[in-house]
């Protein structure tokens, strides 16, 4: 069974809101159903952002059920990020000061 990854670093004080993914460009795949993962930045056109992020994917959204919530303000583990997502988001989030990128902590 699958289980996604936590991304928060502090469980409180968190704010997101609902989105609808488009998986038109994902490729990302778990048993066969594509997956935008948790620590994805996502952008203005509900895709992954590489710049100008209008909030980062708090949990794994997959395409049978492309429902999800971005962050909009959080604590967020920056190591969990990294090796869940595959990649450094601090380039693509830098337009969100609500969002803190922490390498250690309560999460840890």
């Amino acid at each position: 069974m699958y289980r996604g990854t936590e991304i928060l670093n502090r469980p409180n004080g968190w704010e997101g809101i609902g989105i609808t993914l488009d998986f038109s460009e994902v490729e990302d795949t778990v048993d066969g159903v594509k997956i935008v993962k948790a620590g994805t930045p996502i952008g203005s056109d509900k895709k992954k952002a590489t710049a100008d992020a209008i909030g980062v994917l708090l949990s794994d959204v997959f395409e049978s059920r492309p429902i999800g919530t971005i962050l909009k303000k959080g604590y967020l583990n920056k190591k969990r990020i990294t090796e869940h997502y595959g990649s450094d988001i601090s380039a693509a989030i830098s337009t969100l000061p609500m969002i803190v990128l922490e390498d250690n902590g309560e999460g840890e």
